[in-house]
């Protein structure tokens, strides 16, 4: 055999290198065929997925039917609400405008035609804003800008629970998703007073969670309030939000049917709202997501006596009753918080500063602000007008008032309905 390739010819050692190299490309082949990668575990799988933005899982969702059905699936759903509302990924601020140029429908009609300018508008905080260190400097220099415009959505008293929202036009509910973009309308409510010829009828919308059997239900109550009669007539129906879902009529068997008179609020199982009868102005009424009963509480006799301007919010996970009737006159308002263990409230006055008080003496109607709960976020309430150019966000932690203004033009025709969302960022897929 010989040893160097000088003593070999050149086209032997050619084909003989040739040989060895298809041969060593073979073998490194081979050895990356046999190569398998070790599977992920199914719990690893589920928490990078609950960690991924939403937007990446809507469209991971295309990727297979398992994983179609592992994202649309209750436990991940749940999982990605805790992870989404935790202090390391915080939410921005964001709200929701709807404008409305429809406000009451034609009783005769089971639907009606749905106006041409009906708007859903994502508004979020301006940068410039959030900057800013000063309380007088972020009232003077803060706005919300539009982010994102959906044509034909939105309706009236929008409701947020859960990262979802809920709002009616026409006497029909409507669930919008914004994180999934998706929008549900749930189905008409075969009711008896709609049926009756009687006016005026009024329909109001609530919107619960059960955390124990991990139920979202939509409540209905249906009033009739002659005005030339004390007597009120009243129904209550609920809707559970899920495949197969239809509204069940509630039997409450009370000597004095209530009429609604504020927007509710969810906290802890129990639907809260603030109602008045023919012989009570204001009670407060609470309904058992859970157990789909109602109770009845005394509302603070301030507050049903001489509150004018009220609103319910949460305050430190109870429920709390903003009474701002006097913030214009002498700059104080009430907090009265619901212990709900013992039935009581607790008192609590926020005086006003001084140098915020030219905020509020602008308003010329005390009675017209509105008042929308932003505590589940950032410690504060909204105050808007009916058509309002600005917003103010009182901070019940420091007892500040700032002015936030909106960069959108409104009509005087349009009806205006405004809500913060919460921190949650709910990935559900919504399905009947």
């Amino acid at each position: 055999m010989v040893k160097y390739p000088s003593m070999m010819s050149a086209i032997q050692w050619k084909k003989r290198c040739m040989r060895r190299a298809r041969g060593g490309r073979r073998r490194r082949r081979q050895r990356r065929d046999d190569f398998v990668a070790p599977e992920i575990p199914f719990d690893l799988m589920i928490e990078i997925l609950g960690r991924l933005p939403a937007k990446s899982l809507m469209r991971f969702r295309c990727v297979s039917k398992l994983w179609s059905c592992l994202i649309r699936s209750r436990y991940l759903t749940n999982l990605y609400l805790t992870v989404a509302s935790t202090a390391s990924r915080p939410r921005p601020l964001g709200l929701y405008m709807s404008l409305v140029e429809h406000y009451k429908c034609d009783d005769s009609l089971e639907l009606c035609e749905i106006p041409r300018n009906l708007q859903l508008i994502s508004l979020r905080l301006s940068s410039l804003s959030s900057s800013s260190n000063s309380a007088e400097s972020s009232s003077s220099s803060s706005s919300l800008e539009p982010d994102l415009t959906f044509p034909g959505m939105g309706g009236h008293k929008m409701v947020v629970l859960r990262g979802l929202i809920l709002y009616s036009l026409c006497r029909f509910a409507y669930i919008y998703n914004p994180t999934t973009r998706q929008s549900l309308i749930l189905t008409a409510i075969k009711s008896n007073i709609l049926a009756q010829q009687e006016e005026p009828k009024y329909v109001h919308y609530f919107f619960g969670h059960d955390p124990v059997h991990d139920h979202y239900k939509i409540v209905c109550t249906i009033v009739i309030h002659p005005r030339d009669r004390e007597k009120i007539i009243s129904e209550h129906w609920v809707f559970v939000l899920e495949p197969g879902g239809f509204w069940k009529k509630v039997e409450y068997y009370d000597d004095q049917p209530h009429m609604p008179t504020r927007d509710g609020l969810c906290v802890n199982g129990v639907i809260y709202y603030l109602a008045f009868t023919h012989t009570c102005r204001d009670n407060v009424y609470c309904f058992d997501v859970r157990s789909e009963k109602f109770n009845k509480i005394q509302a603070p006799r301030e507050v049903s006596e001489f509150g004018q301007s009220v609103g319910f919010i949460e305050h430190a996970g109870k429920p709390a009753i903003f009474d701002f009737t006097h913030i214009r006159e002498t700059g104080v308002s009430e907090l009265w918080v619901l212990e709900v263990d013992s039935g009581t409230w607790s008192r609590k006055s926020l005086v006003l500063k001084p140098c915020q008080r030219h905020l509020v003496d602008d308003i010329a109607n005390i009675m017209d602000l509105i008042v929308h709960d932003g505590t589940g976020q950032n410690n504060e309430v909204i105050l808007a007008l009916p058509c309002p150019c600005y917003l103010l966000f009182y901070d019940l932690i420091k007892n500040d008032l700032r002015k936030v203004n909106i960069n959108r033009e409104i009509t005087p025709d349009q009806y205006v309905y405004v809500n913060l969302m919460d921190k949650y960022e709910n990935i559900i897929h919504l399905k009947l």
